[in-house]
């Protein structure tokens, strides 16, 4: 991930609205009524009603319809975003014969990531892994998903991911995939090189579309889609998009639009209605093409919004810091503030840390261990953490001190004097950590005794680990059932109109869990590919 930008995030008001859209403030969250297309027996948003419309958030009031265009395309699908769902969404789409459009926001593919869920895919399979039990692992993702998840959908993602997948390695076999995250995920490295994950995601994205538009694909670059057709059936007939000359282009769409254009992360009103956790944490993304186009535009088709909070997709990894990378952020070795005071159960599932440490001062927090700290690391697990593990646990600790993203002494007052950490404060709290350890229970905040036994600070060197939070998502938008169809308000389906990858709702909770790791992307891959399929009417073959 290269030139990172860092948002200036509005003020003031949006921040003092964060804490009325974190309660009651939410319920204006709210999808906008209706409006027509004058003159074509058609509406802008999929209902027949009143163009006039007033609510708190811009996207309340509905644009006039748009009926001026420089071009008219007919089409049997668009495919609206190129992404980690619209790229293997598109291939697939053209190469299966159908007449393919693209509309994006950029000039190309855009990248948010690295890897990919696909469960029992043929890479994990044909390296020795034992199948995985799906149900299972869906079981682990209800406990997490706060009963909001639709059980099929998820079902579907997980039974028909490796099939997705390996049809997909199958047409990118210049892509060399490599196994990660607990077997049920595979990134794209160059020469088993950790460090190039992100580069050759983006190139594998890019290829795809290239494989896309090889197959018959138009690709319509920097047209951002802005509105979408419907008739007065509510049914989606097409979808309309915007050049940089400001010129508008319709696409109609005889099977259906796929909405795949990305979540509201880059959009600070959409943060402060939909996740106002994030408002102010630092974004990974290199372009900030993420506004919540797909909630924008389904809001006025009367679409279902999935609920606010949407889930957070907030790590400590890749991190945003100068200094660059460390490893085991999941591990829970003691963690202080800037005051120096312990905060937090340090082995709580993963996003759960990263949040409490969003709310901590200045919003850092330092990890601390001593001489001991690769003793116990891999008997620490905890299915829902994450950066537990690296192939080189040694090489990777020195590289990480050698660039400060580390730092070593042999005093405790060392690490403060380095951060600016509260010296006083932070000296007890490492002798009250101490205690516990000593004791075996954590007391203050609950660590399993075990791990309190193996953490204890006492050895020098000592080391400091400074972990910031950064934006990577939000997963959740225009609610869906089991094959993606997008529903309306009233819980039906609206006709012509499928959502995938992190504008889609219905699969996750208040927060990502790592339970699923690379659930974010594998789930763009997979249910993206699943929905054209489903346009074809031929959902159950994908190989075909």
């Amino acid at each position: 991930m290269e030139d990172l930008s860092r948002r200036n995030f509005l003020k003031g008001a949006i921040a003092g609205g964060a804490a009325l859209a974190a309660g009651a403030g939410l319920a204006a969250c709210a999808p906008a009524g209706t409006s027509t297309l004058s003159g074509t027996g058609e509406s802008a948003d999929g209902a027949n009603g009143s163009s006039e419309s007033s609510g708190r958030w811009s996207w309340s009031q509905k644009p006039e319809p748009i009926t001026d265009f420089v071009e008219t395309i007919d089409a049997d699908v668009c495919v609206v975003g190129l992404g980690a769902a619209g790229a293997p969404s598109a291939m697939y789409a053209a190469m299966h014969g159908l007449n393919t459009v693209v509309l994006q926001k950029g000039s190309g593919a855009i990248s948010n990531g690295w890897c990919a869920n696909a469960i029992n895919n043929k890479v994990w399979l044909e390296s020795g892994g034992e199948p995985f039990d799906t149900g299972e692992l869906y079981a682990g993702l209800a406990e997490v998903a706060n009963g909001r998840d639709n059980g099929k959908l998820v079902m579907n993602f997980l039974n028909r991911g490796g099939e997705v997948m390996d049809w997909i390695l199958d047409n990118t076999q210049e892509f060399t995939p490599v196994v990660v995250e607990k077997g049920q995920t595979l990134g794209w490295y160059v020469d088993n090189d950790f460090s190039t994950r992100y580069a050759q995601y983006a190139k594998l994205l890019n290829a795809m579309g290239e494989k896309a538009e090889a197959a018959g694909a138009r690709m319509l670059w920097d047209t951002p889609a802005v509105q979408l057709i419907a008739d007065e059936d509510g049914n989606v007939t097409g979808v309309i998009g915007q050049n940089k000359k400001g010129e508008y282009v319709r696409v109609n769409t005889s099977k259906g639009v796929l909405m795949a254009c990305g979540d509201i992360s880059d959009d600070e009103e959409m943060l402060e209605c939909y996740a106002p956790l994030l408002l102010g944490v630092h974004s990974m993304h290199g372009a900030p093409n993420n506004t919540g186009d797909a909630i924008r535009m389904g809001s006025w088709v009367n679409a279902q919004i999935t609920p606010a909070p949407h889930a957070l997709m907030m790590h400590f990894d890749p991190t945003w810091l100068p200094e660059g990378n460390s490893p085991f952020s999941g591990i829970p070795w003691l963690r202080v503030n800037i005051k120096g005071e312990r905060f937090g159960n340090e082995d709580a599932p993963y996003q759960a840390v990263v949040t409490a440490v969003a709310q901590q001062p200045e919003k850092v927090a330092f990890q601390i261990t001593d001489a001991h700290w690769m003793d116990h690391i891999d008997d620490m697990p905890n299915p829902n953490s994450h950066s537990r593990e690296t192939a080189d646990p040694a090489k990777d600790w020195a590289k990480a001190v050698d660039s400060g993203a580390i730092i070593e002494s042999d005093t405790l007052e060392g690490l403060a004097d380095a951060y600016g950490i509260d010296k006083e404060t932070f000296l007890a709290t490492v002798e009250r950590f101490n205690e516990l350890c000593e004791k075996g229970v954590d007391l203050d905040y609950g660590v399993k005794g075990e791990f309190m036994t193996y953490n204890a600070i006492k050895e020098p060197p000592f080391y400091a680990i400074k972990r910031a939070p950064g934006v990577l998502a939000t997963v959740g938008g225009l609610q869906v059932e089991e094959h993606s169809r997008v529903l309306n308000n009233d819980g039906e389906v609206i006709k012509g109109l499928w959502a995938a990858g992190d504008c889609g709702g219905s699969f996750y909770g208040h927060e990502y869990p790592m339970v699923l790791p690379g659930g974010s992307i594998g789930r763009g891959f997979i249910l993206g590919v699943l929905a054209i399929k489903d346009m074809m009417d031929d959902f159950d073959s994908v190989t075909a």
